[in-house]
């Protein structure tokens, strides 16, 4: 019998959930194909190895959060704060309830069973996300303030999915939210006495 024909979208999907369940260290190639409903020896067809596999999960993942999630902070069509407040909805949902923001987070509890190449993508995911941040706060603050609530911003978001999932509590997420748009309502204000 012939192997079904699987796009890479729905090999990454089935995928993504194998490793949320399982992790890296505990997903075997054995365990990839039969998320696909295929046999190891097709999934070779696909990716040589689950290095691969996960590095294009990953690229897919990154490229979804430049797009469509830290892009928002451009659109100077909605008003400064609201925003971040779109920002903020979009987050939550791709990092504690959606397959690919989830598996980001639970690889780095995995950092030591992780290739360099890994690694390196899981630092320039996050270091997007700061980045993001730190051009959109830029806009009200100083360079050195900017900088600083953009780092501290990804770690409360991080440490608020964990806690949020964990307890299922939105408190967490909201929390970190209201902080950061306490911080740059001041900001605008101090422009606005300037």
């Amino acid at each position: 019998m012939r192997p079904q024909k699987l796009s890479k979208e729905q090999i990454q999907l089935h995928c993504m959930q194998t490793f949320k369940t399982h992790g890296y260290a505990g997903t075997s190639m054995d365990l990839l194909a039969k998320s696909c409903g295929l046999s190891k020896a097709a999934f070779y067809y696909y990716y040589p190895n689950k290095e691969a596999l996960l590095l294009d999960i990953l690229d897919v993942s990154q490229q979804y959060l430049k797009n469509r999630v830290f892009n928002i902070l451009k659109n100077n069509q909605i008003e400064y704060c609201g925003r971040f407040e779109h920002l903020h909805q979009q987050a939550v949902t791709f990092f504690s309830t959606g397959v690919q923001g989830c598996l980001v987070g639970m690889l780095s509890l995995e950092i030591p069973h992780l290739s360099e190449t890994i690694q390196l993508k899981i630092r320039s995911i996050f270091q997007d996300w700061e980045t993001s941040l730190f051009d959109y706060f830029h806009q009200v603050m100083p360079t050195v303030n900017a900088a600083s609530l953009a780092k501290i911003s990804v770690a409360d978001y991080q440490g608020a999915i964990l806690m949020t999932r964990l307890n299922q509590d939105d408190f967490y997420l909201t929390h970190v939210a209201e902080r950061i748009l306490k911080q740059l309502s001041m900001a605008i204000l101090n422009i606005e006495r300037a």
